[in-house]
Formats: C-alpha cells, structure tokens, sequence
C-alpha cells in the first residue's frame, strides 16, 4: 500500500502537493472556529464572507482538482498511447528479431550446409586424390616391373648375342687357325718340294762334277763321303717325327785332323727336329774319318745326309 502511495506521490507531484495545501486551509479554518469561544466582533456580514470565501476557494480546489485529473487522465493515456507505440514498435522489434534470427538460423544452416558441402566436396576431393595417387603408384609399380623386365629381357638379349659373338669369334678363330695351319701346311710342303727339287739338282750337279773327275778319285771320295754319312748315322737318333725320304743338305767345316769346327745345315726337307738331330749328330761324329790324300780332302765339305729308315 505505501508503495502504492510513493508511487502515486512519484506519478503525480503536482496532484500531492495541491492536496496537502487544501487540507492545510481545511486544518486552519478548523482551529480558527474551535479556539474562538466568545462571540464573534465582527459584523455578520463579514463572517458570511469569509465562509463563502472559503467556499470559493475550495471550488477553486475542485477546479484544480478536475484539471489535475484531466491532466492526469490525460497524461494516462499519453502513457497508454506511448506504451502502446511502445509495444508496437516492442512487437515490430520482436518480429525484426524473429526475422533476424530467422535470417541469421537460415544464414547458420545455410553455412552449415555449406560447411557440409564444402567438407563432403573436400571428402571427395581428397577420396578422388587418394584413388588417383593409389592409381599412380600401381601404375609407377607397373612401369618399374616393366622396366625391370624389359631390361633382363635386353640382358638376355645381350648376353645371348655376347655369347653368339664369342661363339662366332671362336669358330672364326678356329677357322682362321686351321686354315692358317692349312697356310703353313700348304707353304711347308710347297717349300719342302722346292727343297728337294734344288737338293735334286745339287744332287745332279754334284754327280755331274764328280763324273768329271778321275774314276779313281770319284771313287775314293765316295767312299770318304760314305764313311762320313756312316760316322754321322752312327751318332744320329731319329726324331720321333721322323718320315722316310727327309735328308739335309750338310756343309761341314773340318781341320786337317778331321776336327768339326762348324756345321752349316743348308737345306732340309724335314722337320726343325730332324734337322736339329743331324746337326747334332754331326758335332758327335768329330772327328770325322781321315781322308785317303790331300786331293779327297777338303776343308769345307759338302755331302746328303739321307737316313735309311
């Protein structure tokens, strides 16, 4: 209730105020006409004034009082008005709001959805990268396989042709030796008959020349040649390579005393051994047999040596 009163007292100042000066007159008045027990000095009259100048006054109260009200009412349904714009524009603020929030939720869900989308788009993204990476590797892991069989495919290959080029250089060796040997054969056997032809025609010269001399000498120097040739076969040993029908052609350097100081092998038509075997056999016989006279003998002696075997 009091709270009630301070606030009417707070809402109507003007009212509270007025009100207390009226009853202050009232209280007044009231003490005035209680604390006057003797007649009154004054006219009649004038007493009657000052009541109806109260009365006036009280009028004029009442006056006030209905201008406070009006003036209160008036002032009420200003408030009244001004609440109700108030609450209008409270209303058009909480619809604004409504709206905003509206705007602002569809905003959040569009920026969730948004969200969503751009995180199921980068979920793709990086699926779709993932797919396309794990391709290239498998492709990478290909392409190294591939490599790798294609170069031991070209290490076969090369290893295969490698060893066709050794195989082909052996035989092409092997043929280049045979036919080198074939060569030398050839070339040996086409010196060994032209040795023998020249040996041939020594031989036939020799014969000539010795024909030319006195039947006695000839003799006798065959025989001293036959005794060499014996002398040197005796010391001789035939090469396991030996052929019938080898002979060299031997030029024997001697003393007076038979004595071989040197051995010259001229032609052969064997081999490097059979013409080594009489060289040696030949520096085995010195001294050689002593010749019958001094027109057999001759320092530089030429004779065939010609195995029988």
């Amino acid at each position: 209730m009091h709270a009630s009163l301070l606030s009417q007292i707070k809402n109507h100042p003007r009212f509270f105020f007025l009100s207390i000066a009226v009853h202050v007159i009232l209280l007044v008045i009231v003490t005035v006409s209680l604390s006057d027990h003797s007649s009154p000095k004054l006219p009649v009259t004038k007493k009657v004034d000052t009541v109806k100048a109260v009365v006036i006054d009280a009028s004029v109260v009442k006056q006030e009082i209905q201008k406070i009200k009006q003036a209160e009412e008036k002032k009420k349904n200003q408030k009244v008005a001004q609440q109700q714009k108030l609450d209008r524009q409270a209303k058009k603020a909480r619809e604004q709001r409504k709206k905003e929030e509206k705007r602002l939720a569809d905003l959040k869900l569009k920026e969730k959805k948004r969200k969503q989308d751009l995180a199921k788009k980068e979920k793709s993204e990086r699926d779709k990268k993932k797919k396309e990476l794990a391709k290239l590797k498998q492709q990478q892991e290909e392409l190294v396989n591939k490599r790798k069989a294609e170069q031991k495919k070209l290490a076969d290959i090369e290893k295969k042709r490698k060893a066709a080029e050794a195989e082909a250089k052996k035989k092409k060796l092997a043929a280049e030796a045979e036919a080198k040997k074939q060569k030398l054969a050839a070339e040996a056997n086409a010196r060994r008959k032209e040795q023998e032809a020249e040996m041939r025609q020594q031989m036939l010269a020799e014969e000539r020349r010795m024909a030319k001399q006195s039947a006695a000498n000839q003799k006798l120097l065959a025989q001293y040649v036959y005794q060499i040739q014996r002398k040197v076969e005796i010391n001789w040993n035939a090469p396991a390579s030996m052929t019938k029908g080898w002979a060299c052609e031997v030029l024997v350097e001697q003393n007076r005393f038979g004595e071989v100081l040197n051995v010259q092998m001229k032609k052969c038509t064997g081999s490097e051994a059979f013409k080594s075997t009489v060289e040696r056999a030949v520096r085995k016989a010195s001294p050689l047999p002593e010749a019958p006279n001094n027109d057999i003998f001759e320092k530089k002696l030429n004779f065939v040596f010609r195995p029988e075997v």
